[in-house]
């Protein structure tokens, strides 16, 4: 999405590419913070070269963390997305990730910046989803942030073995 415009008056994103395409824009510069949230990531970007490098340009510079990652569960991330994995693990510093599990209630799936959001709404088939301005941002970033609260740690940043 453009910087100038504001993100109230984005059309509705319509079918599962449109999604991955606002996301990918999304990402390739996320601003100082964000969270994300997926049930698994299955529609995200995350293994794409040019949207791991984005945040690998993004990440250098940064020292404290910045980044909140929830999700149900993280094992389609790791099967399907190496690159992001392996950028998971070399920015760790960066990222905190939990897990939320199932018995708790989970936000809209979507990715918050620091003054819009895209977050996904209920479909029966098709993927659709709202770009947001800040207030709506906000307003959907507050039960992510109680979801936040109830989830446990998840996606180590690395494999521990014997």
């Amino acid at each position: 999405m453009d910087s100038t415009q504001d993100p109230e008056t984005q059309p509705p994103i319509e079918g599962r590419l449109a999604w991955r395409q606002a996301l990918r824009e999304l990402l390739l510069d996320p601003g100082a913070q964000w969270c994300m949230y997926s049930a698994d990531y299955e529609d995200w970007p995350l293994d794409e070269s040019a949207v791991v490098q984005a945040l690998r340009r993004w990440a250098l510079p940064r020292r404290r963390p910045c980044v909140r990652l929830l999700a149900r569960d993280y094992s389609r991330l790791l099967a399907t997305c190496s690159r992001f994995v392996a950028w998971r693990e070399d920015f760790a510093h960066l990222l905190e990730c939990r897990e939320l599990p199932a018995a708790i209630e989970a936000p809209s799936e979507g990715l918050w910046l620091r003054e819009h959001a895209l977050v996904a709404l209920p479909a029966q088939r098709e993927r659709r989803a709202l770009h947001q301005g800040a207030r709506e941002a906000q307003a959907s970033l507050q039960l992510f942030d109680q979801a936040w609260e109830l989830a446990e740690p998840g996606f180590a940043p690395r494999a521990l073995g014997l």
